[in-house]
């Protein structure tokens, strides 16, 4: 099993924390699995999720500092740890059903 400093190459744990705070925030599911079916400019993420631009501004950010989002030129994808991120949480759904 793979850890978290693994991944996300966080260190302490204050780091794991802000790392669990930003893929809890209302609305960065909705980026994630957005942009797991395919990378997407800025505009097309806010009409996907309906998020106002400063709110999903803020969320990218976090999730490009933390690696799970790059941008490339105009657009968003995950990064290879994203997409793991994805899988992570697809099985925890899985088993909290």
């Amino acid at each position: 099993m793979i850890s978290i400093e693994e991944l996300f190459g966080v260190k302490t744990n204050f780091d794991q924390q802000k790392l669990l705070k930003v893929i809890s925030r209302n609305g960065v599911s909705d980026i994630l699995l957005s942009l797991e079916r395919n990378p997407q400019r800025f505009s097309q993420l806010m009409f996907e999720t309906k998020l106002n631009p400063g709110i999903l501004n803020r969320h990218l950010k976090a999730l490009i500092d933390f690696n799970i989002v790059t941008k490339n030129s105009e657009v968003y994808e995950l990064t290879d740890t994203g997409k793991r991120l994805i899988s992570i949480l697809q099985q925890l759904f899985r088993v909290l059903k």
